[in-house]
C-alpha cells in the first residue's frame, strides 16, 4: 500500500537524513581492503546499529568457528566433511596439491600459448564447474589466448549443434569438469562431444574430476585426468583443476595471481575475523539487509563489464549455501535465511528492471559494483559506467521530488557500493574468496550448514523416474496435467 506522499509502506528509514546530520558518514561507513572499497553509508544503518552488528561475530564466537574451518574440522555435519578449499590456493598446500596445481597450470599455458595445437576448447560443466571459471575468464580475458573457450552447461541441443558445426574436431580440445563424473547434464554433453570428436577424443580430451576411474572408463586417457580432492565442494571448485579452462583463457601466470589474491583474503579472514575484514563486513551487510531490515532480495549489479557474471556466480554461492530452513541442530529456523540474489550489467538493467527498483512499491537493496579505470580503446566509457553507478546510488537514496506524482521517486532505497581502481587477477581472487568467507560468516551467525545442498538432490531424484515414464509413454500436451 502506498502512503499519501507516494512513499512505499515498507520504507526502511531516512537514509538521506543521515548524511545531513553526519558530514563524515561516507568515510566512516566504508572499508578498504584487498584493493576493494566497500561503502555501506547509503543504508539506514546508524552508528548504534553498526556497533551492535560488529558485536555479533563476538557473540556468535566467529573467531573460534574460523579457527575450526582452517584447522580442517567438520563444518558440514550432514555429510561429515570439512571445507578445505582454501588449501587449493594456499602457498603452503601439501606436496600432492602443489603437484596437481602445477600440472593444471602447465596444461593451461600450453593451451594459452598455442603449443598444444588447438584452436578451440570446449568446457563442459554445470553449477560450480561452470560459474566460477567462466566469471574469471570473462573478467580477465585480455584477448591474447591462442585458444577460444566455449562454455557448455545446460542441455541445449540447438546450441551444441551450431557450435560443433563451426568447429574442427582435429583442432578442438574438451575439458569435462564433473566431480562425480556422473552429472546428467555434463555427461550427456560429454557423450555427444565424444561422438563428434571420434578418434580425436583420445588426444584432445581432459577430465577435471574427483572420480578418476569413471573418467578413464569414459575414455579419457589416465594421463589426461586432472584429479582434485573429494572434499572439494562444487561452488568452490574454481580453485581446483576445474579452473583449467579459465587459466587457458587468461594464462597460467594470471591464474596464479588469482590464486595468490584468494590466499591473501584467506589469511586476512583467518587472522582477523572481525570488522576490519572485507569478508566479515560484507557478511554483516547482507545480514543487516536480510534480518534487520527484513528485505528478501539483493541485487548485485555490475557497472564494470568485466564482472557482469558476478551476480550469477553469487546466486549459487549465497543461495545454495544459505537457503536452509533448519539450523545445525536440525531445528526449524525462526528467522529469514538466504536472500534471493539477482544481477547483471548495470546500464543494461537500467533499461529493464530499474524502473521497478525506483518507483515500485517494494524495497530491493542493491550492491553496485564498479571500477575507476581499465585498459581498452574506448577511454571515456569507463567514466560513463562509473557516472551511472554513482548517479543510480544517489537516486536510489535521495529520490526525486516533483509536483507530478508520476514523476516522484521516493528514494530511501538501501545501496552498498563496491569499487576497485582496476580489475586485476589478484583483486578478483581476493573478492571471490572474501565472498566465500562472507557466506561462512553468515552461516556462523545464523547457525546454518553452508556446505550441503539437499534441496538440489530431490529434484534430480524425481527427474530420473519422470524421465523413464516420458520415454515409455511419450505423453501429449493434453496428457501432462495428470502426468506428474
Amino acid at each position: 500500500m502506498l502512503l499519501k506522499n507516494n512513499t512505499p509502506s515498507n520504507v526502511v528509514g531516512d537514509i538521506a537524513g543521515l548524511f545531513d546530520h553526519d558530514s563524515a558518514r561516507g568515510a566512516d561507513f566504508s572499508l578498504l581492503a584487498h584493493g576493494w572499497l566497500l561503502d555501506y553509508s547509503r543504508t539506514p544503518m546508524e552508528r548504534v546499529h553498526r556497533e551492535a552488528l560488529l558485536d555479533l561475530p563476538r557473540k556468535r564466537q566467529l573467531r573460534d568457528a574460523v579457527a575450526r574451518l582452517f584447522e580442517g574440522a567438520i563444518v558440514n555435519p550432514s555429510e561429515a566433511q570439512p571445507a578445505l578449499h582454501m588449501q587449493l590456493r594456499s602457498l603452503e598446500a601439501s606436496e600432492d596439491l602443489h603437484a596437481e596445481r602445477h600440472r593444471m597450470l602447465v596444461l593451461a599455458d600450453r593451451l594459452h600459448s598455442g603449443e598444444a595445437g588447438f584452436s578451440d576448447l570446449i568446457h563442459i560443466g554445470i553449477g560450480g564447474s561452470d560459474l566460477g571459471p567462466r566469471l574469471v575468464a570473462d573478467a580477465l580475458d585480455e584477448g591474447d589466448s591462442a585458444v577460444k573457450v566455449h562454455w557448455l552447461s545446460t542441455l541445449d541441443g540447438r546450441r551444441l549443434d551450431r557450435l560443433l558445426a563451426d568447429l574442427d574436431p582435429a583442432r578442438t580440445a574438451v575439458v569435462i569438469a564433473s566431480k562425480s563424473f556422473s552429472t546428467e547434464e555434463s555427461m550427456g554433453q560429454a557423450s555427444a562431444v565424444r561422438d563428434w570428436m571420434g578418434a580425436s577424443f583420445e588426444t584432445g580430451a581432459w577430465a577435471s574430476t574427483a572420480n578418476v576411474d569413471r573418467a578413464v572408463g569414459f575414455g579419457v586417457q589416465v594421463e589426461h585426468v586432472l584429479p582434485f580432492p573429494v572434499w572439494t565442494g562444487g561452488r568452490y571448485s574454481l580453485w581446483s583443476s576445474v579452473g583449467v579452462s579459465a587459466a587457458a583463457v587468461i594464462g597460467a601466470r594470471r591464474f596464479a595471481e588469482v590464486l595468490k589474491g584468494a590466499a591473501a583474503a584467506d589469511q586476512a579472514f583467518e587472522h582477523a575475523p572481525d570488522g576490519s575484514s572485507l569478508a566479515v563486513m560484507m557478511g554483516l551487510l547482507i545480514h543487516y539487509f536480510r534480518r534487520e531490515l527484513n528485505l528478501p532480495t539483493l541485487g548485485v549489479v555490475s557497472y564494470e563489464p568485466r564482472l557482469a557474471l558476478l551476480g550469477d556466480y553469487l546466486q549459487q554461492l549465497v543461495m545454495e549455501s544459505l537457503g536452509k530452513r533448519v539450523d545445525l541442530n536440525d531445528e526449524p529456523i525462526d528467522q529469514s535465511s538466504s536472500p534471493l540474489i539477482y544481477g547483471g550489467r548495470g546500464t543494461d538493467l537500467q533499461h529493464s528492471i530499474f524502473q521497478a527498483l525506483h518507483q515500485g512499491t517494494d524495497t530491493h537493496p542493491l550492491l553496485l559494483v564498479g571500477s575507476l579505470a581499465d585498459q581498452h580503446s574506448q577511454k571515456t566509457w569507463q567514466r560513463t559506467q562509473l557516472s551511472h553507478l554513482l548517479a543510480q546510488a544517489s537516486a536510489m537514496v535521495h529520490g526525486r521530488h516533483d509536483v507530478a506524482p508520476h514523476r516522484v521517486l521516493p528514494g530511501n532505497r538501501p545501496v552498498g557500493v563496491l569499487l576497485t581502481e582496476r580489475v586485476t587477477p589478484g583483486g578478483v581472487g581476493a573478492l571471490l574468496a572474501s565472498f566465500e568467507h562472507a557466506v561462512y560468516t553468515l552461516s556462523v551467525l545464523w547457525q546454518i550448514n553452508a556446505y550441503d545442498q539437499w534441496g538440489v538432490e530431490e529434484g534430480k531424484r524425481l527427474a530420473a523416474g519422470i524421465q523413464k515414464r516420458l520415454a515409455e509413454q511419450e505423453p501429449t500436451l493434453q496428457d501432462l496435467p495428470g502426468f506428474f
